[in-house]
């Protein structure tokens, strides 16, 4: 039997993710916002259903996981990468800015990860089902400055990783990838983002070969729960960081 994964915020990093499952034969329901693109070449790869939906919405999340099993029958993993990322300056954040980082980075998640867990519990196998979140590495050391809506969203999905991985023992495994810099931002220079990935100890950016192989391992491991892996060659290591970037882009 095919397995079935959820996933959120499939452009960049995300695409590359969804390629990766599709070559190895999953079936993919893709929330997109507006990418409907994305999708159409995702379906290259593989069976494909797209679903648009506004994650800043709570009335979209139980219809999202309906359709998923609709579609496909079940639903095996849930990855979820979608994730909006501004400056919000405290002098200048409005309760606007806040809730459109919170509502489709953790508010979705956790209520994501309820309704796909309703249906993991119907599995079969054992587990039930695999829970993955993308956080950011400097969430729990030096989150950048000016960034506090991302950030506070970014640390209420990393404690959401660890309450949910005990609410959802021993059937389902709930953990998480904190990136560190992956792809350049269309809006950096190659000689600034060369800058920042000197800042690394590994000097060299994150390989998507690594985030796709990482991502894989997580959906097969079947004695870790509550982990969130730093993946960002070692830049949660060296020190405050300076300068911004961004790895997803919205969905």
């Amino acid at each position: 039997m095919q397995k079935v994964a959820l996933i959120t915020g499939a452009r960049r990093v995300g695409f590359e993710i969804a390629k990766g499952l599709l070559r190895e034969g999953w079936q993919l329901a893709v929330v997109y916002h507006t990418s409907q693109e994305v999708v159409e070449e995702l379906k290259k790869y593989g069976e494909v259903e797209g679903i648009k939906a506004d994650l800043s919405d709570f009335s979209s999340y139980q219809r999202v996981v309906t359709q998923t099993v609709e579609r496909f029958g079940r639903v095996d993993a849930f990855l979820h990468l979608a994730s909006p990322y501004y400056p919000t300056p405290l002098e200048s954040l409005t309760f606007e800015d806040f809730m459109n980082h919170l509502m489709p980075i953790a508010t979705a998640f956790l209520f994501l990860t309820k309704e796909c867990a309703k249906h993991m519990q119907k599995n079969s196998q054992s587990p039930k089902g695999r829970i993955v979140a993308f956080g950011d590495w400097a969430t729990n050391t030096t989150p950048y400055k000016s960034y506090s809506a991302y950030f506070l969203a970014k640390g209420a999905l990393h404690t959401a990783i660890k309450v949910l991985a005990k609410e959802l023992a021993p059937h389902i495994l709930v953990n998480g990838i904190a990136l560190g810099p992956t792809l350049k931002p269309s809006d950096f220079s190659q000689e600034r983002w060369d800058a920042y990935i000197q800042k690394t100890p590994l000097k060299r950016e994150v390989s998507l070969e690594d985030v796709v192989e990482l991502t894989k391992y997580l959906l097969r491991v079947e004695t870790m729960t509550g982990e969130i892996i730093n993946l960002d060659s070692g830049r949660h290591v060296a020190g405050e960081c300076t300068q911004t970037f961004w790895l997803f882009k919205n969905s």
